[in-house]
């Protein structure tokens, strides 16, 4: 058995993930992980604010509502109604509070025509 002369640490966990990188980690298509981003919170690296990324903090909430049953598109909108606070969902969300506030997104939608 071969000992190591020397340790490297491992590379640090991303802080900002890619758009593409949302892609993956949610099996969706690329223009999915696009519309999905809008919720998140997003970090633009480029005059004119046309590249960005997002934070793993807030991709990770995402995750963890789609986890605990939720769609995609009830996910965007628990995650939006947070977003507008400055805030990511807590850990302790209820089912009856993410679903109340996805059907109150969905009232809004309806009578904006």
């Amino acid at each position: 058995m071969a000992q190591a002369k020397h340790w490297e640490p491992p590379d640090p966990p991303k802080l900002l993930v890619s758009a593409r990188r949302v892609a993956q980690e949610l099996d969706v298509p690329l223009w999915k992980a696009n519309e999905i981003c809008w919720c998140l919170d997003r970090r633009f690296y480029a005059p004119g604010q046309v590249h960005y990324r997002v934070t793993r903090a807030s991709l990770d909430a995402f995750k963890g509502l789609v986890a605990d049953g939720m769609t995609l598109q009830a996910a965007r909108a628990v995650m939006w109604r947070f977003k507008e606070r400055g805030s990511f969902p807590p850990t302790d969300l209820g089912k009856e509070e993410r679903d109340w506030i996805y059907w109150q997104s969905r009232r809004r939608r309806r009578h904006q025509w």
